[in-house]
């Protein structure tokens, strides 16, 4: 990855990548990618530039000012299918992040579409990872998995459509229901009271 990104530098005594990051369309942005959390989560990545302002609306976290780039549940997903590896990671996140702020910078909106801000955008993920919309089948799912119940192929599936899981929406939701499993419990534990502060319970 150091080959590929020459601009940054490996820091061993607090596990980071530092330096400038460049962009193909010849941008570029000063940067702080911090590897304590990875291969979990993703590894925190500041803009440290003063580039982009430390706002939510901006996707970046006013607690910490780190980005934001999807939530924990994505995340565990993603590095658990398509990255796979730190170079994936840089190419295919953190570079497509900052190409949108850049776009955002030029036109006053962002060229790929987000999750909203706090609860709201925990619950979006879940309902984008399972394919429905429904809140309250989307917490029984995550309590039964809490609980160690665990779905079979052959059982009726989440989206109560009568449907066997495995037949489901051409396969389709037995798909989601695989990626979903990968969430770690304790993550899931703690997105719990998401659901309860959307649902206002």
């Amino acid at each position: 990855m150091l080959r590929k990104h020459k601009g940054l530098v490996y820091y061993s005594v607090d596990n980071s990548l530092g330096g400038e990051l460049f962009l193909p369309d010849g941008d570029s942005y000063d940067l702080i990618i911090k590897l304590n959390s990875y291969p979990r989560f993703f590894p925190t990545v500041n803009e440290v530039g003063g580039r982009i302002p430390i706002k939510m609306d901006r996707h970046i976290y006013t607690d910490t000012g780190s980005c934001c780039f999807t939530t924990g549940a994505k995340s565990q997903i993603l590095l658990k299918t398509k990255i796979t590896s730190l170079i994936k990671f840089v190419d295919e996140i953190v570079v497509r992040y900052f190409e949108n702020n850049s776009y955002y910078e030029i036109n006053g909106i962002y060229c790929y579409t987000e999750y909203d801000h706090g609860s709201k955008g925990v619950v979006q993920s879940y309902q984008d990872i399972l394919g429905i919309t429904d809140i309250m089948s989307i917490g029984r799912l995550i309590l039964q998995r809490l609980q160690n119940k665990k779905l079979t192929i052959r059982d009726l599936c989440y989206c109560s459509s009568g449907q066997s899981l495995k037949k489901c929406n051409c396969g389709l939701h037995c798909n989601n229901y695989r990626l979903f499993r990968m969430i770690d419990k304790d993550l899931l534990y703690n997105d719990l009271k998401h659901f309860k502060s959307v649902l206002n319970i």
